[in-house]
């Protein structure tokens, strides 16, 4: 099949393009780069430099002619999208309806997207199924339930046949650890570099720590058997922030007692966790690798990639 992914130079959208890759497919890649690397990029994909929002956005869709598109593109600060929700609801809503809209014009069969758990569902007890109350807590939450709720509509009014998939809380290789970026991308650097890891509060905080060449395996078999609707795509296990921080120490080789903790940060989520049991069942679907084997090549990716740039 002829594949679109945008964001493809970004953390989550490479590891996309290589399983598609692997899988035999023809790649495209559009990206404008702000928080991608082209590097990431592996050469056999074609590559485009372009915003989702630029003008030219038809016309190169126009030119790709995919098959299906997987969406990964996405204004993924939540301060930023609480600080002015105008322009995350203009990245991240606006801009994928004109992407779905230069798909269909273009012989879009399908449509994968790169959706949010945690930040749908709000606070967890138990682990979070996709039929869980939907009380997203932030513009960042609202723009991704809305886009999930437009395809829906698109189903119905267009048949468009699409995946929303709501992620846990993504690490590995080739995550950035500036701005908002994720906890072990954060610590991973720290650590590498000789300095503390620094804990928001107590540490107790617990996340579904998901890895991105998982979640790529998931979306080449949604890919595979055309599978539509919503599917939660976590581990379904909960990891402390402490834990991690105790866990990237010992794989760092250094005394856990370096560890600091900071003022909490105001409203955040205590805990975070996905039941994935829909996407086992229908799609086969299961995360391969463990926390903390996971962490292990993730350390050692930033160990090998000391660029002042991630």
């Amino acid at each position: 099949m002829k594949i679109l992914v945008t964001g493809g130079a970004g953390f989550i959208g490479s590891h996309f393009v290589d399983r598609f890759l692997a899988d035999g497919h023809d790649v495209s890649v559009l990206d404008n780069l702000r928080s991608g690397a082209r590097s990431n990029v592996d050469p056999r994909a074609e590559f485009v430099f372009l915003d989702l929002k630029d003008n030219a956005l038809e016309a190169e869709v126009a030119k790709i002619k995919p098959d299906a598109i997987f969406h990964l593109a996405a204004q993924i600060d939540v301060r930023v999208s609480c600080e002015d929700p105008i322009f995350d609801a203009t990245e991240n809503i606006l801009a994928t309806l004109r992407l779905i809209e230069a798909g269909l014009k273009n012989g879009m069969k399908f449509f994968g997207f790169a959706s949010s758990g945690g930040a749908i569902y709000g606070e967890a007890t138990n682990p979070q199924p996709e039929t869980h109350p939907e009380v997203p807590m932030n513009p960042y939450g609202v723009a991704k339930l809305a886009v999930d709720k437009y395809l829906y509509s698109y189903s119905i009014q267009r048949g468009l046949k699409s995946a929303s998939m709501r992620f846990s809380n993504v690490y590995g290789p080739r995550q950035g650890a500036k701005g908002e970026a994720g906890v072990v991308a954060v610590f991973a650097k720290l650590l590498r570099d000789g300095k503390p890891p620094c804990i928001n509060g107590d540490g107790l905080q617990t996340r579904d720590f998901v890895f991105a060449p998982d979640l790529a395996e998931a979306g080449s078999l949604i890919l595979q058997q055309s599978a539509t609707g919503i599917f939660n795509l976590g581990t379904g296990v909960e990891n402390s922030v402490l834990d991690l921080a105790v866990q990237l120490c010992n794989i760092a080789n250094v005394d856990a007692s370096m560890i600091r903790h900071r003022t909490a940060i105001q409203g955040e989520q205590r805990r975070s966790v996905l039941d994935s049991s829909k996407a086992s069942n229908k799609l086969g679907w299961n995360p391969r690798t463990s926390f903390p084997a996971g962490l292990k090549l993730t350390y050692d990716w930033f160990v090998k990639n000391r660029l002042e740039d991630i």
